[in-house]
């Protein structure tokens, strides 16, 4: 299956399938595969799996898929070119955070051992 998916807007009849051979209609017919019309009218041949998974990622998508999405990251990107520095800090801040936490919990631990122990 393509990483670009089309929207899927019907189930055709395999007998009204237009640009395939009867052979070839009878071939993807024995391996499980019904015909679909997607939203540029082309025919799709998709097994149930690939039609119900293909459903899901057109329909639903995740709110943290929204929030961490690579158009967001590129837009970002695009817009700070000149300065590769500052937009580090700014996409990876939560990461820069955990580590000072952590960097200072170990300067701590290693200052005051007996706080732990």
């Amino acid at each position: 299956m393509s990483a670009k998916r089309t929207k899927i807007i019907k189930e055709l009849d395999p007998n009204e399938v237009k640009g395939f051979s009867q052979a070839r209609i009878q071939h993807y017919l024995q391996l499980g595969y019904k015909p679909y019309l997607d939203e540029y009218s082309e025919v799709k041949w998709l097994t149930q799996a690939q039609r119900s998974m293909r459903d899901a990622k057109i329909k639903h998508v995740s709110l943290m898929q929204r929030v961490t999405s690579k158009r967001k990251y590129n837009a970002h990107r695009r817009k700070m070119h000149k300065s590769g520095f500052l937009f580090s800090i700014l996409v990876f801040w939560p990461i820069l955070v955990i580590l000072i936490v952590i960097a200072a919990a170990l300067l701590v631990l290693i200052n005051y051992p007996h706080l732990i122990f």
